[in-house]
């Protein structure tokens, strides 16, 4: 990990200096571009400051940022709205951003980030390459804490994503499923990699494995959960189950079932992930399994004011009430004991 000592060096600077320059000092005179190369080096060393010396509330802007990628997508509307009731207990404001555009854009997030209109900076993150960029940056000038993400490397706020890929699979099990197919998650997330260790622990408990030829790339969107089913069934026959990583590609799913004239759930069961007030509107209703998302927008502007307090806040904060929670609905059932269903 590097230290204060190793920005410095890297910068040509005193180690004071650096910490005078990342903790916000108003009062230190240096030239912008001295300033400039301390927190580029901060930032390519992945540095992450000690932010103690910004304790005093007086001294702040009174705003948190909340980066995401897509704001119409209503998992990401949950988490917001968790935000937006913990933050104003504080009495301050959510400022939401596009994190793609943070990340083409320097100067926007430069104004975003290191301008001192916001203290904090919260990330929604969805996988790609902007959101290493953006949290590199940011955490070597505010505090930084990654949302619906575990991280080993920076603050973060999740929810104990194994136990709901494990709690999908034991549902399925449980109403006599044997053949369970899986669309995971796209982008590259530990919160991906936790949902698909749980299903794998799930099959294991009943002495199967993952088969490929039941696995595909569901993505975030109705329209990639609906292409992934498709490439499915391309493969030939299809699973008598699946569980899909999101709810909105769950319901792509579904789209692509009728399409393709298979009976949800008589021929195939559907799990969906997140809990959304359309699901149990659908035809079939969707099962999901329920994570609580407020709780995590909610805890994530908590631990970005301990942070700004100076308090020692666990490096992962899980949240684990509500615990995941399995929401059986009519898109599942108990298998037909004539089989999967063939690609028609």
């Amino acid at each position: 990990m590097p230290t204060i000592k190793d920005v410095a060096r890297r910068a040509g600077v005193t180690h004071a200096v650096v910490s005078r320059i990342l903790n916000g000092d108003k009062a230190l005179r240096v030239r912008s571009e001295t300033r400039e190369r301390v927190l580029a080096a901060a930032a390519e060393l992945e540095y992450i400051p000690h932010h103690a010396a910004k304790a005093l509330r007086e001294s702040r802007a009174g705003a948190i940022g909340l980066a995401v990628h897509d704001l119409s997508n209503p998992v990401y509307s949950e988490v917001i709205k968790g935000a937006q009731e913990a933050i104003n207990r504080y009495r301050s404001v959510l400022m939401l951003a596009d994190a793609a555009e943070l990340h083409r854009d320097a100067a926007t997030f430069r104004r975003f980030v290191a301008s001192d209109a916001i203290d904090a900076l919260l990330l929604l993150p969805a996988g790609d390459d902007s959101d290493a960029a953006i949290v590199h940056a940011a955490a070597a000038r505010i505090p930084t804490v990654l949302v619906n993400e575990r991280s080993a490397d920076y603050q973060s706020v999740s929810a104990d994503e194994h136990t709901a890929g494990l709690l999908a699979v034991r549902h399925l099990a449980d109403l006599g499923h044997r053949e369970i197919g899986l669309l995971h998650l796209d982008g590259s997330t530990q919160r991906g990699a936790d949902r698909v260790d749980g299903h794998v622990a799930g099959l294991r408990e009943l002495g199967l494995e993952l088969d490929d030829r039941w696995v595909g790339d569901g993505g975030h969107e109705p329209e990639s959960g609906r292409r992934a089913l498709h490439r499915l069934a391309e493969r030939g026959t299809l699973p008598s189950s699946i569980v899909v990583h999101s709810v909105q590609a769950a319901v792509g799913a579904l789209v692509a079932a009728r399409e393709l004239g298979i009976d949800v759930p008589g021929e195939l069961s559907i799990v969906g992930f997140h809990d959304m007030p359309y699901a149990a509107y659908f035809e079939p209703a969707l099962t999901v399994v329920r994570m609580g998302l407020r709780e995590m927008g909610a805890a994530a502007v908590e631990t970005a004011m301990q942070l700004l307090d100076g308090q020692t806040v666990d490096k992962q904060v899980m949240v684990t009430e509500p615990e995941p929670q399995l929401i059986a609905r009519a898109s599942t059932a108990a298998p037909r004991a004539s089989g999967s269903p063939s690609a028609r």
